[in-house]
């Protein structure tokens, strides 16, 4: 039987990419921009996180700010912000195949130069050994429940702050802009400026998950971040439900737990990246054939919402009624 410490570990990582999928399907699934630079913001907030809290001379880096743990990772998020600003005033004028390519040329041109400013991230060399939240409390192993708690909690605040804007106005003329712009353009509505801010909060909301994903690694390179990872994160808002409010976040799990369960099983001499593959395009036909939408659609998740409240409005209604003829 396998090592519940392991589960812990896996469902860690699990919560990781479901939260980067909830965010991915705020900016995709709901605002129509379909981005491939994960990678490259998630690399943004990691770095910056990183590099904000070293105090090391030995390191042999020049930037050596020395950041208590908290104002990093506040910092990681405003600077992935910037990231996500500067790469959607230009990027944004684009449409459709367009858009994708320069979103995963931008991110490729990140990755790039963290491997160039060697004197501040010691390029391919990355870092290691790096310290995480409450790691003094417990021994190595057991800190993987621990962790496993503060990834909870965040993929519940990012699955909220979602769920709370895709169900808000905001969300509702982001996706009416997303079926059908000109209408929404003549209707007065700014679409450019509502997807630059989508953008931009997308931004600081990977910033915000960034470190986490350095903390599950307690490492950090240019390699970590390659195009692989915005791969695994789309491949997990398909399997949950583009659209859907808790799609991504269910698809993340999904995804997650089923390649790691399929890892455990041998296979002859095939090796792990095989198995790895494999297992993905299986429960990408599996789930594909029998879910078009996903596991979650979109329509399920607002059906709902709107049955809530047209059935508020009736009891409005009814009750108005009575107290007229009252």
């Amino acid at each position: 039987m396998t090592n519940p410490i392991f589960w812990a570990g896996v469902l860690s990582l699990a919560l990781i990419y479901g939260s980067i999928a909830l965010v991915l399907n705020l900016e995709s699934g709901w605002g129509g921009m379909w981005d491939l630079g994960t990678a490259g913001l998630l690399g943004a907030g990691g770095y910056s996180y990183v590099l904000l809290t070293l105090d090391n001379p030995d390191l042999g880096t020049r930037f050596l700010p020395g950041w208590p743990m908290w104002l990093a990772w506040i910092g990681a998020s405003l600077f992935t912000g910037l990231v996500a600003l500067a790469i959607a005033i230009p990027s944004l004028r684009l449409r459709r195949e367009y858009f994708l390519i320069t979103t995963l040329a931008l991110a490729e041109i990140i990755r790039q130069l963290i491997v160039i400013q060697k004197d501040i991230t010691r390029g391919h060399t990355g870092i290691a050994n790096l310290d995480r939240p409450l790691d003094s409390l417990v021994d190595a192993r057991t800190y993987n429940y621990i962790f496993l708690g503060i990834t909870a909690f965040a993929a519940v605040i990012v699955y909220l702050i979602t769920r709370r804007l895709g169900h808000s106005a905001y969300g509702r003329t982001l996706r009416g802009a997303r079926d059908n712009e000109a209408l929404a353009l003549s209707l007065g509505k700014p679409v450019n400026q509502m997807r630059i801010k989508t953008f931009v909060l997308s931004g600081m909301l990977i910033g915000a998950i960034a470190p986490l994903y350095v903390f599950y690694l307690r490492a950090i390179s240019p390699g970590v971040y390659a195009s692989g990872i915005t791969f695994h994160v789309w491949t997990a808002l398909v399997l949950g439900g583009i659209g859907s409010a808790f799609g991504g976040l269910f698809g993340g799990l999904l995804l997650i737990v089923f390649t790691e369960g399929i890892g455990l099983v041998h296979i002859g001499a095939f090796p792990d990246a095989v198995k790895e593959n494999f297992s993905i395009g299986l429960l990408l036909v599996l789930v594909l054939r029998f879910r078009p939408d996903g596991v979650f659609s979109e329509r399920r998740t607002f059906r709902a919402r709107t049955r809530t409240i047209s059935e508020s409005d009736t009891r409005t209604s009814d009750q108005l009624s009575t107290a007229g003829q009252k």
